[in-house]
Formats: C-alpha cells, sequence, structure tokens
C-alpha cells in the first residue's frame, strides 16, 4: 500500500474580547468544503512554524500576529493525506479578522466548539482548548479554595476520598467561575454520574479497559489514567478524549513522551508530579500539560 502524502499544517487560535474562538468555513470547491476549521494553511518547506502562522492568519484573515505560543501538534490521517498539525494560541494580534479567501468566519465560545461542525483534525484542538494546561489533583472544596485567584486549571476532584455529595453544583460553578475546569476522577459509571450530576466538565477514569464512548461530540469530555503508551492507545481507541499519563514507577521518560505524544493525536498530560516546574519541558516532548499532585497516594490508589 502506498503511504499517504503528509501535509504540514499551521493553525491559530485567535480570541475576542470576550473569549470567544475565531473558526472558518472551509470554502466551495476546496478539499472538505462547508466544514468548520481553525484558520491556518500549509507550511512552507522549511519555514518555521512561527513565521509560517504570521504568513498564513495575514493571507487568510488580514490580521498581524505579534505573539502566540504552541498548544498541540498531532497527526491525523484521512482518506487520501496525512496532516501534521501545528496548532497555536495566539497571544497578541492586530486587525480585524476578515475572510479573504471568501470563507465564512464565526466567533464561537470554546465549549459551543463541539457543536459545529469542525474538522474531524481538529476536534482534538476542541478539546485542548477547553483545558489549562496546569492540571491539578484536589481531594476537597478546602483544596480548591486555596487555590483562589491563581491561573486557570484543570482540577481532577478525586472522589474517592471526598464525599459525593461536596461535589455538587455550587462547587462547580465557582470553581469554573474562577477559571477552572472540574472532572470527577474515579471509577467507571460511578465518576461518569457524579460529573454529570454535578454539572461538571467531565471525568477522568483509571485505566480499566471499558467503553469511553459517552459522549460522541465530546460536550462532556472523558479522561483516563495510563501507565504506558499501550495503554493509552486502546483508551484513544475506545474513545478517550485526552490523557493523563502516570507510569507507576514515577514519570515518563522525556523519548518515552515524545513518542507518545507524536502517535496519540490528542492532548496528553503527562503526571504525576508535585509541582508545575517542569511544565515547559514537557510541552517540549509535545505533551499538553502537566498533572501534579500532593502525594501519589491518590492518584495510585
Amino acid at each position: 500500500m502506498a503511504e499517504l502524502p503528509e501535509i504540514h499544517v499551521i493553525a491559530g487560535a485567535l480570541f475576542d474580547a470576550s473569549g470567544r474562538v475565531l473558526i472558518a468555513q472551509r470554502p466551495r470547491g476546496s478539499h472538505l468544503a462547508g466544514r468548520w476549521e481553525f484558520p491556518g494553511g500549509k507550511l512552507g518547506f522549511g519555514e518555521d512554524r512561527l513565521v509560517g502562522l504570521k504568513r498564513e492568519l495575514a493571507e487568510e484573515l488580514g490580521v498581524a500576529v505579534h505573539s502566540a505560543r504552541p498548544l498541540i501538534r498531532l497527526y491525523h490521517s484521512y482518506n487520501d493525506r496525512r496532516v501534521l498539525l501545528d496548532f497555536w494560541r495566539v497571544i497578541e494580534y492586530a486587525g480585524t479578522p476578515k475572510g479573504l479567501d471568501s470563507q465564512a468566519l464565526a466567533w464561537v465560545k470554546p465549549d459551543d466548539l463541539p457543536g459545529h461542525d469542525m474538522l474531524e483534525a481538529d476536534r482534538a484542538m476542541v478539546t485542548a482548548l477547553r483545558l489549562p494546561q496546569l492540571a491539578r489533583v484536589v481531594s476537597g472544596a478546602a483544596q480548591l479554595s486555596a487555590l483562589g485567584g491563581s491561573e486557570a486549571q484543570t482540577i481532577f476532584w478525586h472522589i474517592a476520598e471526598s464525599s459525593a455529595a461536596q461535589l455538587d453544583t455550587a462547587v462547580v460553578r465557582c470553581a469554573r467561575a474562577a477559571g477552572h475546569r472540574v472532572f470527577a476522577l474515579g471509577e467507571g459509571v460511578e465518576a461518569i454520574r457524579i460529573a454529570a450530576a454535578a454539572g461538571a466538565d467531565g471525568a477522568v477514569l483509571r485505566r480499566h479497559g471499558q467503553n469511553l464512548h459517552v459522549d460522541r461530540v465530546g460536550t462532556f469530555l472523558v479522561g483516563v489514567v495510563c501507565e504506558d503508551e499501550a495503554a493509552a492507545l486502546e483508551s484513544i481507541g475506545e474513545g478517550a478524549h485526552f490523557l493523563v499519563v502516570a507510569p507507576k514507577r514515577g514519570p515518563m521518560l522525556h523519548r518515552e513522551l515524545e513518542h507518545l505524544c507524536a502517535v496519540a493525536g490528542i492532548p496528553v498530560f503527562a503526571g504525576w508530579y508535585p509541582d508545575a516546574r517542569r511544565l515547559a519541558q514537557l510541552q517540549l516532548a509535545g505533551a499538553h500539560g502537566c498533572a501534579i499532585i500532593a502525594t501519589s497516594k491518590v492518584a495510585r490508589s
């Protein structure tokens, strides 16, 4: 079988003052016309990624990107091509975006993106946009309150040592108002039930080979804690939206993490760490973020 042609695509997430992100509709006559995607295009051979992002968004939208940072890098295979996607979060830009290629544009809240007909390759980007890159395990309201006005984090609420009643709509509402995302961390159906009842963003489950197709659209996100690459790939096949990779021996080696992130195609948190000091290094390996925990007891019980 002939190898599929590979295309390197650079894309960016631009936000307006109200926190909505810009998406573009592929114009008539193009590949997958009518579907929605994040703006961007093909990277030139040997072209620097940030230079390419600036060029593409200037050509496509008429904006000048002043600063941006990588968010996620992944591969996605279509029937006729394989795409390497470099997705960046635009921090600062000048100008008002316009559809210079006659494409329709729309400003959408990140949580509303799963309801749009996004390209399959962009769905992992949607998940990445909705997950702050620092994840933290908490075991009660006191730990959550201690975060105060810190930057937005992905919160894994450990339900095994907390009363299920503590993860309620009031807790979730308060955490989300502070910019955090809240997930019930636990076992199977029970964790999903608790998360759904509290209005949480989703659930994070320990790997038990279960079917994870809870919400194929991805409004309610399901993550899986995995110990190795084999379990991670099986979890992806079973419907996981994101992964927390946490081997029993301790954090995964850089080269192992890099390989896993290259083949996963969905956001990967590397764990468990006592703090966030290695976040930048983990992102260089391709991880979406860092998962931290005060002790190993909660995560591995």
